[in-house]
């Protein structure tokens, strides 16, 4: 990939869905402004930027949650709005590594291999349940609320920071010194009028992607060069000194990602 030459300084850089990890380097978009400096804008409504804006569009865990059909035309915007030679860089969930792990978790399973039991049931909730959820945080945060947690070891090594700060706000000492269990009213997880009005929020994913229909969507839309990376490996100068996919350790903040850039 040729990259950009452009000093960084100089750059224009747009981080779309930002939601809490945004750097004042770049212009922060999302639907919801829950940080301070981000402009809050309905992305299923286009970009409202000038054509050939920025020298580089990221977007993170975002795709996934919009319909299939609108995933085109959601990268159409961003090719439009990206100067030439410019660079997107896309992170979605990884449907290849969940469905690898899936049938190596499963054969172990049913050979009554006991650990592996315990991952099949974690990786079939990162398959499913935020496809089917119906309420806030689904059946992945009932999982978390476990104490100890089935598989814990490995769930935060798929999950990264968010199991972990998540694992914070729910594991609070009680006045004997155990942790208590957060639990939230579900009286209207079968209320049909809930439950639709939770599936048009934004929190579901509606198709998932692989590095195979994830580089023919970025081709088909224009994109060259396209190419899966890794966390932290990019054509955009200093990307990894914004901490937009790595923790400030180096680890990796989504490490269940698929990393794939392109240019324009």
């Amino acid at each position: 990939m040729n990259g950009l030459s452009h000093k960084s300084a100089e750059m224009k850089l747009l981080n779309l869905g930002c939601g809490m990890r945004t750097h004042p380097s770049w212009t922060n978009v999302d639907f919801k402004a829950r940080a301070e400096g981000v402009i809050e804008h309905d992305l299923l409504k286009g970009l409202p930027f000038a054509d050939e804006s920025f020298d580089a569009v990221y977007h993170s865990h975002l795709l996934e949650h919009f319909p299939k059909s609108y995933a085109p035309i959601f990268l159409k915007e961003c090719f439009r709005v990206l100067r030439p030679g410019g660079v997107i860089r896309v992170v979605v969930p990884d449907l290849e590594q969940i469905a690898r792990l899936y049938l190596s978790f499963l054969e172990k399973a049913d050979k009554g291999d006991e650990e592996a039991q315990k991952k099949y049931e974690w990786i079939l909730l990162e398959m499913f349940d935020q496809i089917v959820r119906s309420r806030s945080g689904g059946e992945m945060l009932e999982y978390w609320k476990q104490n100890p947690m089935p598989a814990e070891e490995f769930v935060i090594e798929r999950v990264g920071s968010e199991v972990l700060n998540v694992l914070k706000q729910i594991r609070v000492p009680s006045p004997s010194g155990k942790s208590e269990k957060k639990t939230e009213a579900t009286g209207r997880d079968n209320d049909p009028v809930s439950i639709g009005t939770f599936r048009l929020s934004g929190e579901v994913h509606q198709w998932m992607y692989d590095r195979y229909s994830l580089k023919r969507l970025l081709e088909d839309t224009g994109f060259r060069d396209v190419r899966k990376c890794e966390a932290g490996n990019s054509s955009i100068p200093n990307f990894t000194g914004y901490l937009l996919d790595q923790e400030p350790d180096g680890s990796v903040r989504k490490p269940d990602s698929l990393f794939m850039e392109g240019s324009k």
